[in-house]
């Protein structure tokens, strides 16, 4: 028996079984872009027919974070295996785009909310409603915004929405009245910075860092973006955003957002007019969200001791903000905690964390370079 049971759900959340024997088990929470779970259990009929595509794995110790089931490999290569993969529940808002050009503005956990309640929760074609789905409380992020896109994924949208200001989301179970529960949310800060909430430090000096990577790179960083708007030729709308870089600290990127209109139909079938005023806030919102996935790469990659002084899930998680030392490079970070990966093995179980700046992945390259 594994250290952690995972229970299996079907799409309706009904629980279907519990895997407490797998050859390993890894799991990503991550604040900036979508966590996944990969499981290898052996290869047999039950674990076959119990981990079918679209259930829904979650720890036993954790019910609102669930997994759903993307890809099931049986393979033979070192004895019959069932490799899973699944990817956190955020990833059904991807199953809906945001459709046609839509506009939202006010405090920015209503802007995100009202994506999701007009594209899945309440759209005007109810063949799109996400069933199950429910829009959480707000938690009082006070950042106000106006947003707007055209035929993007919800939820790629709303990662670029939240990269943006620094905060995240997710799709939440909740398992007593078996519901999906979209929820805005901000870590908190435990940085030496501030002295409201308990400091907590990681560095190898306090025995809570067993070994620590540090990245510091401005190969894809942009400073200065150059948006495209509605309109041809000389009769092009553009907007500079950060246009106060000069000389070689000046790195521009070229957006193109001619998806983004000053004359639309809104998802209600009415026809909106903006303002000029009103077009270039939503051109340069564009280009800071496009901006915020070119940031410099600062980030130390760290596997630490789970039960030191500070214990995860208990004096930190996910999201908030911390402060990272390394004495040898004479660096401290004060920093939020980007993912955490917890590794389940039966030889042991490991927990790396990312501390600071996104570190794009090839795939997340690709998709940039697509949109």
């Amino acid at each position: 028996m594994n250290d952690i049971e995972l229970y299996v759900f079907d799409a309706n959340l009904n629980r279907l079984g519990i895997i407490d024997t797998y050859i390993s088990c890894s799991i990503e929470m991550h604040y900036k872009k979508l966590g996944s779970l990969n499981l290898i259990v052996n290869g047999s009929n039950d674990n076959l027919s119990l981990l079918q595509k679209g259930n829904i794995i979650t720890k036993s110790d954790d019910l609102q974070h669930g997994y759903v089931i993307e890809t099931v490999q049986y393979t033979e290569t070192a004895g019959k295996e069932l490799n899973i993969i699944a990817s956190s529940l955020n990833k059904l808002l991807n199953r809906r785009i945001v459709l046609g050009q839509q506009e939202f503005n006010g405090n920015v956990e209503n802007v995100m909310k009202s994506f999701v309640q007009v594209n899945a929760v309440n759209p005007s074609n109810t063949k799109r409603i996400i069933p199950n789905l429910l829009i959480g409380a707000n938690k009082g992020i006070a950042i106000t915004t106006t947003e707007g896109t055209t035929n993007n994924y919800l939820g790629d949208y709303l990662y670029e929405i939240a990269n943006k200001f620094d905060i995240s989301f997710d799709v939440l179970i909740d398992i007593s009245t078996k519901k999906f529960v979209f929820t805005t949310w901000q870590g908190i800060d435990r940085s030496t910075l501030q002295t409201v909430n308990d400091h907590v430090i990681f560095s190898k000096e306090f025995d809570n860092v067993l070994t620590q990577n540090y990245t510091d790179s401005n190969s894809d960083y942009r400073t200065t973006a150059i948006v495209a708007g509605e309109g041809e030729g000389a009769e092009r709308v553009y907007l500079t955003v950060n246009d106060t870089f000069t000389g070689l600290n000046r790195f521009e990127l070229p957006v193109d957002a001619r998806d983004l209109q000053s004359t639309y139909t809104d998802e209600n079938n009415t026809e909106v007019t903006l303002t000029p005023a009103e077009y270039q806030t939503l051109l340069s919102e564009r280009g800071k969200n496009t901006l915020s996935e070119y940031e410099n790469i600062n980030t130390f990659e760290s596997e630490v001791d789970p039960i030191a002084q500070f214990i995860y899930n208990i004096d930190y998680k996910l999201g908030d903000k911390v402060s990272v030392i390394n004495k040898d490079l004479g660096l401290t970070m004060h920093t939020r905690i980007v993912s955490c990966i917890e590794t389940y093995q039966r030889k042991g179980n490991s927990l790396q964390i990312d501390f600071g700046d996104n570190i794009p992945s090839f795939i997340d390259k690709v998709k940039r370079a697509v949109k």
